[in-house]
């Protein structure tokens, strides 16, 4: 009994040092609003109708490249970020996988089917990427 009454005693000065079980409600300060997500970059085209795609540290870009369907399609791939997993680039359907030295564009012809996408990806497939038939 002595026990029970010592630890309640303990209790209640412990709750008398400013620590309450009731859930505290702060004023929120105001909090400052988060950027705009960065918005995906249009695939560019050169002039002699490649599509250029920039690897860097975070993904391809861009990452989604809509390309006419059932048409042969020139990508080249350029990596521009020495740390990152982008240091090749493999499209699992179509068994291709190559290397992207840095800042070296690397070409890379396929075929673009008649409906669907192509996925492809880092070696490590974390960063990814699809051409779309359009």
């Amino acid at each position: 009994m002595k026990k029970q009454i010592l630890i309640i005693s303990l209790l209640s000065i412990a709750g008398c040092k400013g620590k309450s079980n009731a859930p505290e409600h702060k004023a929120e300060a105001s909090q400052p609003a988060p950027p705009p997500a960065k918005a995906e970059a249009a695939a560019t085209t050169t002039t002699d109708g490649s599509i250029a795609i920039t690897v860097d540290g975070e993904g391809y870009h861009p990452s989604t490249i809509n390309a006419p369907a059932g048409k042969k399609a020139t990508l080249v791939f350029t990596r521009t970020a020495d740390k990152s997993c982008g240091t090749e680039v493999v499209f699992p359907s179509l068994n291709i996988k190559k290397d992207l030295p840095l800042n070296e564009p690397i070409t890379i012809e396929i075929d673009v089917p008649a409906s669907g996408q192509i996925a492809f990806a880092c070696g490590m497939d974390m960063m990814k990427g699809s051409i779309v038939a359009q």
